[in-house]
């Protein structure tokens, strides 16, 4: 190599690779003092991306350990709360028991419906206020959530729902509601508490102190009412109150009416003419009643009937023969016998509405015998006997010092109302205890609907006067339908529908409990199984990451020595041009 000054050809080699050991050694520095092996995109581009989507994943995964945490938290929370909830269910069920025995009276038993009824007020209360993070647990909106899969628990790195999230639902633990536990009543039902059948004893017999009077009076029901418009009501007659001043008690009413409600049934009179005259026609018909059998005759009287033989004779009073008249003489007919035949009778124009004279059975076969179409049952058996749409019970007025009866829907809410009425007709305000009513007339005098016997005289007018303001207790404003077993314990009979109910509720609670135990375990597994991936995911992407800083330190000393040498030989080479300075010297 030629010994020149304009280019110091060595002393350039040296700075190169001094440049180049410098930035070696600023490399390991980085990473040295950073723990990071790769620090840029320069430094491995392949391994940046990787390890940014790994450390995207091991953040959610991180992320979805903390939600799977705050699950088991909400869950435990719930869980808490249907510890306290399974306390009220045994103490109601206990109650229940109490009140289904018969050595307890009608007012004791209303002593004991009322702690049940604050046990199920106390369900409701806890289900409703129990949250977590302001999500409610325990009211059924829980399991509304998304379409009605529950509540999402999201854990995974994606959105498959085999892989990264599943669903919570809880139900609804509310008692009285028709999509909870389905116990105890907290709707307001209508209740009539009549003070014109009063008593001093419950077991004495119901007879006016002036008179002893057997009659009827009628209890109706609508599930459509509407405050507005009270005269578009559909009204259903519940049954007949029989009361025989001779042998009926109040006690005994009430166990009548508790035995559910009279079976009915409907015979229209059509066609009485044609094909000849009338009379002809009418002759021609026969109706069958529980295997009794009545013809039709006309003519003055009252018909004839033997029991003993099961058959008897139907007189028609008028001469027209119209639909209507021979509807209104076959009822005045069958409620002057209805104790021998079984049913009562109620005519509405030439419709023949039939009820059964005992609560709570089944219903009687009709059939009728027809040369023409003279008659069109409705059905042939009575029916909706037993439905339990009212409880009946006797309470005890302490003002007054006497016993009354009352009556109170099953149902709840403001569609639901209840009335009892005489027997005069049904189609006015003065012989209605409880609001006015419009509608067609079912009776009117002795054809119709009056007392069995002959005494014209209606058993609410002589017992005493009825009114809205003293006969009813409460007003309507429920709001659910309460008509489940384990309304009330308020009777013998609902005490023990109760115990069969409240073990439904109590099920349907240690169904959800342990539910939502079996789901924290599944929880507690998933963010064991989740910290596994997200330290082994950690482990991978510090692999790509993290120096390894003993190779490391390694390439520093290396690069640390051939930079003070670098340095060195470039001081050497840029003494050297002085050596031409010794040739020009000489």
């Amino acid at each position: 190599m030629s010994l020149v000054v304009n280019h110091n050809l060595m002393a350039m080699n040296a700075a190169r690779n001094l440049s180049a050991t410098y930035g070696r050694l600023a490399e390991s520095t980085q990473r040295l003092s950073s723990g990071m092996r790769v620090n840029s995109a320069a430094d491995d581009a392949a391994g940046l991306a990787i390890r940014e989507i790994m450390r995207a994943e091991i953040a959610v995964l991180n992320q979805g350990i903390r939600n799977a945490s705050d699950a088991i938290s909400m869950i435990q929370t719930a869980e808490g709360a249907m510890s306290v909830i399974d306390e009220k269910l045994i103490r109601m069920k206990e109650l229940a028991e109490q009140a289904a025995t018969g050595t307890y009276t009608t007012a004791q038993r209303e002593i004991i419906n009322s702690e049940y009824q604050a046990m199920a007020a106390e369900i409701d209360r806890i289900a409703t206020a129990t949250d977590f993070n302001g999500v409610k647990l325990l009211d059924g909106s829980l399991r509304e959530s998304h379409g009605g899969s529950g509540l999402k628990i999201h854990f995974g790195t994606g959105n498959s729902s085999d892989e990264d999230y599943y669903y919570v639902q809880i139900g609804d633990m509310r008692a009285t509601k028709g999509t909870g536990l389905r116990v105890g009543n907290s709707d307001l039902r209508d209740t009539l508490r009549t003070t014109a059948l009063n008593v001093s004893s419950p077991d004495d017999v119901m007879q006016d102190t002036a008179s002893a009077t057997d009659g009827l009076f009628g209890i109706r029901f609508a599930s459509d009412f509407d405050s507005e418009s009270p005269g578009n009501a559909n009204w259903d007659v519940y049954g007949y109150v029989n009361i025989d001043a001779s042998r009926d008690s109040l006690n005994s009413i009430v166990a009548d009416i508790n035995k559910g409600r009279q079976a009915t049934g409907t015979l229209t009179m059509t066609q009485l003419t044609g094909g000849g005259s009338a009379t002809d026609d009418i002759s021609t018909q026969s109706l069958t009643i529980n295997g009794q059998i009545f013809t039709f005759a006309t003519g003055a009287g009252t018909g004839t009937y033997n029991g003993t033989l099961g058959t008897g004779v139907i007189n028609l009073t008028t001469t027209n023969y119209s639909a209507t008249s021979v509807a209104w003489d076959t009822a005045a007919f069958l409620n002057a016998h209805s104790a021998s035949i079984g049913v009562r009778a109620v005519s509405d124009g030439s419709t023949l509405h039939m009820f059964a004279s005992e609560w709570g059975e089944g219903g009687n076969t009709i059939e009728t015998v027809s040369g023409t179409t003279a008659m069109v049952m409705g059905q042939k058996t009575l029916e909706h006997g037993g439905e339990e749409f009212m409880t009946s019970s006797v309470y005890y007025d302490e003002n007054n010092e006497e016993y009354e009866l009352q009556i109170q829907m099953n149902h709840g809410g403001e569609d639901y109302q209840l009335q009892i009425f005489n027997l005069t007709t049904m189609n006015g305000t003065s012989d209605i205890v409880g609001g006015t009513i419009a509608g067609t007339s079912m009776g009117g005098t002795w054809g119709g609907v009056l007392p069995i016997n002959d005494d014209p005289t209606s058993v609410l007018s002589t017992y005493g006067s009825t009114d809205e303001e003293s006969e009813w207790i409460q007003a309507q404003n429920g709001s659910g339908n309460t008509d489940w077993d384990g309304a009330d314990i308020l009777t013998q009979s609902a005490a023990q529908k109760a115990l069969a109910g409240i073990d439904l509720a109590i099920r349907k609670k240690d169904t959800a409990r342990a539910n939502l135990g079996a789901i924290q375990n599944r929880l507690e597994n998933t963010i064991t199984n989740l910290q596994i991936q997200a330290e082994n995911l950690q482990a991978a992407e510090s692999r790509i990451s993290d120096v390894d800083v003993a190779t490391e330190m390694t390439q520093f000393t290396r690069n640390n020595i051939l930079a003070q040498a670098a340095t060195a030989m470039l001081a050497q080479a840029n003494s050297l041009p002085q050596l031409a300075l010794q040739l020009l010297g000489g």
